[in-house]
């Protein structure tokens, strides 16, 4: 289990690496934009593009890093009366709750994956890459926050 641990430890540590590499590239992309939009009149035409596809990336990285830490989006008041009042049934419906959120993130890579085969034949105004390049965020970021959402469930801990 100690293995797992590590494993799932360097896994959020890569993401956490990922989204602020991800938001460093949107900083410097879009500050450039404005400078070269406002000082010179032209931004060259793969600037919005990559700024855009950063976001997504470093968004989708952050939520499966929020799914570690158990700190995704949640109405927090039952469960917390439920756990001072009954703390068995508070964590039954943690469980419950992350049950659901895991068969929420498996439709998310269902689809995912469904949108980057649709996706695939085609390719980006700009830059002209396969748009199965931005699209491919949903499908691996949610496998991400599935696997730190399995960890949870199994370890029975809020943060895995």
């Amino acid at each position: 289990m100690a293995a797992v641990k590590r494993l799932l430890d360097l896994l959020d540590g890569a993401l956490r690496v990922f989204a602020a590499l991800c938001l460093l590239v949107l900083l410097g992309l879009v500050g450039a934009q404005v400078f070269l939009r406002y000082g010179i009149g032209s931004v060259p035409f793969f600037m919005e593009e990559v700024a855009r596809y950063g976001m997504i990336w470093m968004a989708l990285a952050a939520t499966a890093i929020a799914v570690r830490e158990a700190s995704h989006i949640s109405v927090e008041f039952v469960p917390a009366v439920l756990m001072a009042q009954a703390p068995a049934l508070g964590r039954a419906l943690h469980f419950a709750l992350d049950l659901i959120a895991l068969a929420v993130f498996f439709v998310l890579i269902w689809y995912g994956i469904d949108m980057m085969r649709f996706a695939a034949g085609q390719t980006s105004e700009g830059m002209r890459i396969p748009l199965s390049i931005p699209y491919g965020a949903l499908p691996t970021c949610f496998a991400l926050a599935a696997i730190f959402a399995v960890a949870r469930l199994l370890t029975g801990s809020r943060q895995s």
